[in-house]
């Protein structure tokens, strides 16, 4: 006796199993495109139920030093809870305002320096026509430059109007040295703004070049073994990771870390945040101020960071180029086997066979050709490489010493 078929005619079967055959697709398509959402909600809960035990460990743990809310505690330990930590710069749009306009004015000044020059070369004397060219191209740059000066004459009075809004968070810990700054008559404003640069955030003060989550889990892995001697009031803290002697597991760690972070504001926080931090966190790891402001940035002007390393005597250690390179300044992560960025190898080897043959860098030096990469990185791109990759701001936080450094360090790269 034959099977006894559900749906007898062929026509059917083959019409039945494209239906399902759609109906299958539609689901998986369905499950697709609902995965990333179940997976954020999936990652939500988890990072919740993280926050909630972190809660507890910094409650049992944490809360005695750096205060139930994570404001800190006079001179006993930082507050967690604070915008600095996060990377908000109550003044940072003014000292990024200040700063560029500063570099524009480099440029004008010294095209307009240019300029004069040609209009009164006695030797050369320019024709009419080119006369009244420079007459306008000065016209058009003095122009420039008075918007400058406008541009930085009110981002410093905004970021004054700003810091005075902030005298309490200042006296507890934010901006250290900001007094001595401003009193010394001496003070350019370059200087002003390194000091800014160098201090708008917490992991600037400190150097640190990778990101907040990072120097949290790492600060509560091997602890701060000389901060006793920061805050005195403290008994220190010690290094919490079983890894490093400590009592918690790396998972509490990450725990607790998630509780810190989840403080977090973005872009949010507000002057009455900055004020309602007790304790800022100290400059420097061993608690030591120091003594006199930072010394300048390097700019941008090639020539002129050249001069002054020749009349300053100036010299690189390529020891302390190849740590800045690696560590501080990050340089490695897109130089390194070309990924990004021309490979840091035969950097030198490469500058000297190849790039200084191209016309525009006829009568450039090996130290000419890396400062200008490095301060005015935008100038010469090099094919194969995207325009806008490499930080435009290195002119601003490299000293002339650490760009010394870095040249050195560079030259040994055959």
């Amino acid at each position: 006796m034959g099977r006894l078929l559900f749906i007898r005619s062929i026509e059917g079967r083959i019409l039945a199993g494209i239906t399902m055959f759609v109906g299958m697709m539609i689901l998986v398509g369905w499950v697709a495109i609902n995965e990333e959402a179940r997976m954020q909600s999936f990652v939500r809960q988890h990072t919740g139920r993280s926050v909630e035990r972190g809660a507890e460990l910094f409650a049992s743990l944490c809360s005695e030093c750096h205060g139930e809310e994570g404001y800190g505690q006079g001179d006993r330990a930082p507050g967690l809870n604070n915008p600095h930590l996060f990377g908000y710069d109550p003044v940072g749009l003014q000292t990024v305002a200040i700063t560029t306009a500063n570099r524009a004015l480099v440029r004008f000044n010294q095209d307009l320096s240019n300029l004069l020059a040609e209009q009164t070369d006695a030797e050369n004397p320019p024709s009419e026509e080119r006369q009244n060219e420079i007459l306008a191209a000065i016209a058009a740059l003095e122009e420039q430059i008075a918007e400058q000066q406008a541009v930085i004459e009110a981002a410093v009075v905004e970021r004054a109007d700003i810091l005075a809004t902030l005298d309490t968070a200042v006296e507890n810990g934010l901006f250290p040295l900001w007094d001595t700054v401003v009193d010394i008559e001496t003070t350019g404003a370059n200087e002003v703004e390194v000091f800014f640069n160098a201090n708008g955030t917490r992991l600037a003060q400190v150097g640190w070049a990778g990101d907040l989550h990072g120097y949290v889990v790492t600060t509560l892995i091997h602890g701060r073994p000389g901060s006793a001697n920061v805050y005195p009031n403290g008994t220190g803290m010690a290094a919490w990771s079983q890894t490093a002697g400590g009592p918690l597991r790396q998972d509490q760690i990450e725990d607790l870390a998630n509780y810190i972070l989840n403080w977090d504001k973005g872009g949010a926080w507000t002057a009455e945040d900055f004020i309602a931090v007790q304790q800022y966190g100290k400059p420097l790891a061993d608690g030591s101020l120091p003594s006199e402001p930072p010394p300048p940035p390097a700019g941008d002007d090639v020539l002129g960071i050249l001069a002054r390393w020749q009349a300053t005597e100036i010299v690189g250690s390529a020891v302390s180029g190849e740590l800045l390179y690696d560590a501080e300044y990050g340089c490695t992560d897109c130089h390194r086997n070309g990924a990004s960025a021309p490979d840091t190898v035969g950097t030198a080897t490469r500058i000297r066979n190849e790039r200084l043959t191209l016309p525009q860098f006829a009568g450039y030096t090996i130290e000419q050709y890396i400062v200008e990469s490095i301060t005015r990185p935008g100038d010469y791109v090099v094919d194969g490489y995207s325009s806008g990759l490499m930080p435009s701001n290195f002119g601003v936080r490299m000293t002339d010493q650490q760009l010394a450094d870095i040249v050195a360090y560079l030259l040994t790269q055959e």
